[in-house]
């Protein structure tokens, strides 16, 4: 077992994706330390050991939250404008940017459970890391070092999503192959000493990461998703109000994308099989909040492993939903990386709880069935949160005002996907549940459509 600590000693790091340069790399691939690594190395001496990281499986990879930006400066170009003098040769300045990320920690940690190496092969490749001076572009220098790994809970850690790991990739990150190695000093060799094409930072191969959700305390109950997928609503400001339609036209455009018909996606099914529910991320529970739509989530169960394959590959970073009459919408994908960086509605920890025993809606849950009185009504709602996978109730409050703050206010109409639908009874409530749950927690019969989602709560009381 294996780690390396790089820690940046500015608060930047600075360098692009390989497939596009003007987007920020975050955190630093793994090819981009090997290739560090590489430029150091002494060539025969070296060569066994970084053959070995190269064939060895991808680390697991710890960095905290970043938030990317850009840097711009003029400087001098290679290109030489005309001038009418014979011997005055005049070079040109321009505009250049470059991509760099902006990380709450400096420190980035890329971890090897199953690499063993020997003393001197330790003690070679602590001697390497100490010669490397600067991880990305020469304005990020680095300290990298041989360490042990970090206290720091799963949240933190991406992961290598290989040998059927169920988790869905959050991150893309290029990584050596074996023969990276060769790859390598073929192209330095050809770009650099024979002034032929060779693009040495393009090499590697790309392995999705992704996280794996901390386990939930022994005595907490785990509700019936397993994941929760965020996309941020991009340009429009679209009211609560129009959660249904919008979750709708996603629905339909995620099915679309993906190739084979699976039951939790698809719902036509026999027998016991959880549906994914789409959910609107409102804005809601604290002081200024309004209800207005922040993002759409997918709250994903526990899938084969297939089916999983499937889903991943269809949500990929952006997606353009066109929703009727609310026109083309378009949708960016949310990282847990990029999540602490937005409104707190496009985090997965604020649909998913501490977790909580009592949680209340942001949007009113629609009722499967009609009452004629407050007992009815109450029923019903507990009929809702059993039939949606959640443990029986101790108490349940409900009424047609949002019990939180933003909580959105909706008229029968609004709680339909389509004109034809039939109306039903909905109502907001308080569900208090004798254990802590952990969420998204969505009830009633349009909670594969978002309405029916909850929020922890803590009510005041005078």
């Amino acid at each position: 077992m294996i780690t390396i600590r790089c820690t940046l000693l500015r608060d930047v790091f600075e360098g692009g994706q390989a497939q596009n340069p003007d987007n920020w790399e975050w955190p630093p691939s793994w090819m981009r330390l090997f290739s560090a690594l590489v430029s150091v190395a002494e060539v025969g001496a070296d060569d066994g050991l970084l053959r070995q990281l190269e064939e060895a499986p991808p680390p697991e990879i710890i960095a905290s939250e970043a938030k990317g930006s850009h840097r711009e400066s003029f400087v001098p170009l290679n290109a030489v404008a005309p001038t009418t003098h014979g011997t005055l040769v005049a070079r040109t300045n321009g505009e250049r940017a470059w991509a760099r990320a902006i990380p709450l920690s400096r420190s980035i940690y890329f971890h090897w459970r199953s690499v063993e190496l020997a003393e001197s092969e330790r003690s070679r490749l602590t001697s390497l890391c100490r010669r490397i001076p600067y991880l990305g572009r020469s304005t990020s220098p680095a300290l990298i070092e041989l360490t042990d790994l970090p206290e720091l809970t799963t949240e933190k850690m991406l992961r290598p999503r290989i040998e059927g790991a169920s988790v869905l990739p959050t991150a893309r990150v290029r990584c050596p192959f074996p023969g990276a190695l060769e790859a390598l000093r073929a192209a330095h060799h050809a770009k650099y000493e024979q002034g032929e094409p060779g693009y040495p930072w393009e090499i590697g191969i790309t392995i999705d990461y992704g996280y794996e959700p901390p386990p939930a305390p022994p005595e907490a109950i785990s509700g019936p998703y397993q994941q929760l997928v965020v996309y941020k609503l991009d340009g429009s400001r679209l009211d609560g109000r129009l959660t249904a339609k919008v979750t709708h036209a996603v629905r339909r455009a995620v099915m679309s994308l993906v190739p084979q018909q699976f039951p939790a996606l698809h719902g036509h099914h026999a027998g016991d099989v959880t549906q994914c529910a789409f959910l609107g991320l409102v804005d809601v529970d604290h002081r200024h909040a309004d209800g207005h739509l922040l993002g759409v989530g997918m709250a994903i169960p526990d899938l084969a492993s297939d089916e999983l394959n499937s889903l991943a590959l269809a949500l990929g970073a952006q997606l353009e939903v066109v929703a009727g009459p609310l026109g083309l919408l378009r949708l960016t994908r949310v990282s847990p990386l990029d999540a602490k960086l937005e409104a707190f509605g496009l985090d997965p920890a604020r649909w998913r709880g501490s977790p909580s025993t009592v949680w209340a809606t942001a949007l009113p849950l629609v009722l499967d069935g009609h009452a004629r009185n407050r007992a009815g009504m109450e029923r019903e709602v507990r009929k809702a949160v059993d039939n949606a996978g959640y443990p029986r109730p101790e108490l349940v409050e409900f009424d047609q005002s949002p019990f939180i703050e933003g909580g959105v206010r909706m008229l029968a109409t609004d709680t339909l996907r389509r004109s034809d639908d039939q109306l039903r009874p909905f109502t907001h409530a308080v569900i208090h549940f004798s254990q802590p749950v952990v969420g998204p927690v969505v009830i009633g019969s349009m909670r594969h459509y978002g309405l029916g989602l909850c929020v922890p709560y803590a009510p005041s009381y005078p």
